[in-house]
């Protein structure tokens, strides 16, 4: 009975680093914007496993903001459900999300909205020094689905 334990720990130990990289290699870089002070968003789409004709594709859309020293300060992200047929695509659900890494950012307004075959999150997003703002991004990611299941 031990050995069987000892096994399936074994195997599920094994499983659970291949899972995380496959889920981090389901994005595609959509662009890069570059500032004049050298920092950069990245916004990239992820492809969530989760599919089924129940719920919908599942899809999310982030911007990371990395500063000068290509330093990670903050992500927004919207993810969106959508449904599709080849014929018309449609937006079920909206959510927006966000992380900070770097304490002197903080999130001020965020929310999700969607309308026909689009996701869309709109975000303020405040750089503080000594409790006074100043940097202010403000963001709107919109994540698109074609009629033909193609996300942009």
């Amino acid at each position: 009975m031990k050995k069987i334990i000892s096994a399936f720990l074994l195997c599920v130990m094994l499983l659970v680093p291949f899972n995380v990289f496959a889920s981090e290699s389901n994005s595609d870089v959509q662009y890069i914007e570059h500032y004049e002070d050298g920092s950069y968003i990245i916004t990239e789409i992820f492809s969530n496993e989760i599919q089924s004709r129940a719920t919908g594709v599942v899809k999310t859309k982030s911007e990371h903001y990395y500063n000068s020293s290509n330093e990670k300060e903050w992500t927004v992200t919207v993810t969106g459900t959508f449904n599709y047929d080849g014929k018309t695509a449609t937006c079920t659900k909206s959510v927006t999300s966000y992380k900070i890494y770097n304490d002197s950012w903080k999130v001020t307004a965020s929310n999700a909205s969607k309308s026909g075959a689009k996701a869309t999150g709109t975000f303020t997003v405040k750089k503080y020094w000594l409790g006074i703002p100043t940097k202010t991004e403000n963001r709107t990611v919109t994540l698109t689905c074609s009629k033909d299941g193609k996300f942009s």
